[in-house]
């Protein structure tokens, strides 16, 4: 029997505009159960295999119930027959394949001894205007590597291989050009070899923008006078960085009992691409989906710090015309709606009952992808798939 293994050189993540490469496999293996139906060879020691072809997909899933789709797209799935000797993007996929490179033929005829293997190199360069790898509630985007494989006599059968898109050209980089002389490199660590030297401008925009400190001071109020003063050193952030700020109270006239901040994403779809909940009924909300929370009572604090981290699985903003994805840091802060009393510093009792209320405040921020290698020590995707004939 032939067993067909393929390999993603370069790991499971890319950039968009990167190249993908993959080692495919060919080898034939002795068989341990009986010959399979329709098994065909020449000699008792060959294997052939008709044909083997790859190519890259990207497939968006449309949820119905909050997207406005044609049913063709909703219910699209194209199934394989046995008389069929060709591959189609769409074969086995539910949902629109959107992006399908060119298949590459990578044997054609192929005649493999007893015990023996061959390896193939595919590549291929993926386009810069693609959208990024996402899973929303919404829509998701998703990429691929399929192989398509056939013996003679033998249905078609498809070897997957799953991979993470990233794309910096969807983030609006401002041109900062006349300042990338000042980006500081770490001596003490390997200068990593970019595949594409077209990264190296963007990727030095990335770190510059997210390295420079511009301290911004946010004045927090309510209806009865300031809460708290909000120090965030920048406002855009890359994949695996921590959000610091500081929180002053000293100068507040509004007790504030308790805070919490969450790392929140927004899902954003055009509104004449949404679903309507009912026929009189207003469009849906947009889709917000919380990761890192930091928490913290400050009852009687004069300053205090925040900290969120900001995961490597998640997607960088981004804006196509069927998505947009935003971030923002969601605020929550209790206070007291009379000022408390101190009695001294050391000599206080809390109050038995307190009437407290809630204010709620958002604060828009961005977030930018890093260096896939970066994000490949953090995944756990295979870069690997085998498939046996």
């Amino acid at each position: 029997m032939i067993e067909v293994s393929a390999h993603l050189i370069g790991g499971p993540v890319y950039f968009a505009g990167d190249r993908i490469s993959s080692r495919v496999t060919f080898s034939n293996v002795r068989q341990t159960a009986g010959c399979p139906q329709n098994y065909i060879a020449t000699k008792k020691s060959e294997e052939v295999l008709g044909w083997a072809s790859a190519q890259v997909v990207c497939v968006c899933t449309i949820n119905p119930q909050k997207v406005l789709v044609m049913d063709s797209i909703s219910n699209c799935n194209t199934s394989m027959t046995i008389n069929s000797t060709s591959l189609s993007p769409k074969a086995g996929e539910r949902g629109l394949v959107i992006f399908s490179t060119k298949p590459k033929i990578l044997v054609c005829d192929l005649t493999l001894p007893d015990e023996s293997n061959t390896d193939y190199l595919y590549q291929e360069t993926l386009p810069s205007s693609l959208p990024p790898s996402f899973r929303g509630q919404a829509i998701k985007y998703s990429y691929k590597l399929k192989i398509g494989l056939q013996r003679v006599g033998a249905p078609v059968k498809l070897l997957n291989i799953p991979f993470r898109l990233m794309t910096w050209q969807l983030c609006g980089l401002p041109n900062c050009q006349d300042e990338q002389g000042i980006v500081v490199s770490n001596p003490f660590l390997k200068t990593s070899q970019c595949v594409n030297p077209e990264f190296d401008d963007p990727l030095e925009t990335m770190q510059l923008l997210t390295s420079r400190r511009s301290p911004s001071v946010y004045k927090v109020t309510n209806g009865k006078g300031k809460v708290v003063n909000l120090c965030l050193f920048k406002s855009g952030y890359r994949l695996g960085e921590d959000i610091v700020g500081t929180l002053d109270f000293s100068a507040s006239n509004v007790s504030c009992i308790q805070y919490s901040v969450s790392l929140q994403s927004q899902e954003v779809v055009p509104e004449e691409k949404r679903r309507r909940i009912g026929p009189y009924s207003k469009f849906a909300d947009e889709i917000v989906t919380s990761y890192s929370k930091h928490h913290e009572f400050c009852i009687g604090f004069l300053q205090t710090h925040l900290s969120l981290p900001v995961p490597l699985h998640v997607t960088p903003s981004f804006d196509t015309d069927m998505v947009a994805l935003k971030w923002r840091l969601h605020f929550e802060f209790v206070t007291a709606v009379t000022p408390l009393r101190w009695s001294g510093e050391n000599n206080w009792e809390a109050p038995t009952s307190l009437d407290i209320e809630t204010m709620v405040w958002d604060l828009p921020i961005v977030i930018y992808p890093t260096t896939p290698a970066h994000v490949s020590k953090a995944l756990y995707g295979t870069c690997d798939a085998t498939v046996v004939l």
